[in-house]
């Protein structure tokens, strides 16, 4: 039976493009089939290409896919080889999308990424590519998003006056956005929440993340979230909120092990995409300007009040997921005060 899948995957493989360069009267392929194909070109058999495309995430692969769409229309229109192409060919290519955009060095380092896996050329020691590179990264920098960040005192200000026992919209909305000022994580993080995985005790609720995060590697260590209470303000304790949350969803979730459930409808399981717009809501409501400040200025916010407070930086890194040593924190998200 495994022999006859093998055949049967391997059929529906050699299909795919024929034509190299390829012809513009087929539609133009998903990225997992491209790269599928350049690993099946170098002799990996269908079976083996499928499993090597496991080892890409979500995130890489919809990120990628985009640059072999760009890749696909313009090998077509110039009848270049979409798996034998050479490096000046390449250069050629991300020239006329430097000339027919304004992206950043990012975008261009991104592509070299995902041409560097279907090519048989090394993209990444190529000093011809690497000159070009570096020349868009003088003229064309990779920047930080935000300058400087919002106060999460104004936002915390609002939850304290959000009853979240009115509504389990509100509840929601407010319990997400207490998680993500509290551990500074990504919403990815936060969607991926288990209710099996929830250990509360008498001074924090922890909570242990097992999905597959941005983070994962075999060699560390999956994340723990420790989420304190403050009983000082219940109003807004994240870990008393949480707890809140859980017992109103309770009746709701059936056989649902993620925490966060759509709060309309069917009661489904929130996504990342349905959270950060969670948090996008309150944040306009508290007064933060959502049309500069995106869901993830959570991350921004709450590790530069960490600092600002006299946190050390091993300790913020550590809380917001950050390899240890990393300048990801000074360069990307320890912001000032916006002025108001």
């Amino acid at each position: 039976t495994s022999f006859v899948i093998a055949i049967t995957l391997r059929r529906r493989s050699s299909i795919s493009f024929q034509d190299d360069p390829p012809s513009s009267r087929r539609p133009t392929p998903s990225g997992s089939e491209v790269i599928e194909q350049a690993f099946i070109r170098q002799g990996i058999d269908a079976i083996a290409a499928k499993i090597m495309l496991a080892s890409i995430s979500d995130s890489t692969l919809k990120q990628y896919s985009h640059t072999y769409k760009l890749w696909y229309k313009y090998c077509t229109e110039n009848k270049v080889s979409l798996y034998g192409a050479s490096v000046s060919e390449v250069i050629q290519f991300l020239r006329q999308l430097y000339l027919n955009g304004n992206q950043l060095y990012g975008t261009f380092n991104s592509h070299r990424s995902a041409l560097s896996l279907i090519l048989h050329q090394d993209l990444s020691n190529n000093p011809l590519l690497k000159r070009f590179l570096k020349g868009i990264a003088r003229k064309r920098p990779q920047t930080p998003r935000y300058n400087y960040t919002w106060d999460p005192g104004v936002v915390l200000r609002y939850l304290e006056g959000v009853e979240g026992s009115s509504s389990l919209k509100l509840l929601s909305r407010k319990a997400v956005t207490l998680l993500a000022l509290v551990t500074g994580g990504r919403l990815q993080t936060i969607s991926l929440i288990r209710l099996s995985n929830i250990v509360s005790s008498a001074e924090q609720i922890q909570i242990y993340i097992t999905d597959r995060i941005k983070t994962t590697f075999a060699s560390k260590t999956q994340p723990c979230l420790h989420i304190p209470f403050f009983p000082g303000n219940k109003s807004i304790c994240p870990a008393s909120t949480l707890l809140n949350y859980i017992d109103a969803t309770e009746g709701l979730r059936q056989n649902e092990d993620y925490l966060f459930l759509t709060y309309a409808g069917k009661h489904r399981r929130a996504t990342k995409e349905t959270i950060s717009r969670w948090v996008k809501c309150t944040l306009k409501e508290a007064g933060v300007d959502t049309s500069l400040f995106k869901p993830h200025s959570t991350r921004h916010s709450a590790s530069s009040a960490a600092k600002r407070a006299g946190v050390s930086i091993e300790e913020i890194c550590r809380t917001a997921g950050w390899s240890e040593g990393t300048a990801t924190f000074a360069r990307f998200y320890d912001r000032p005060l916006q002025d108001t």
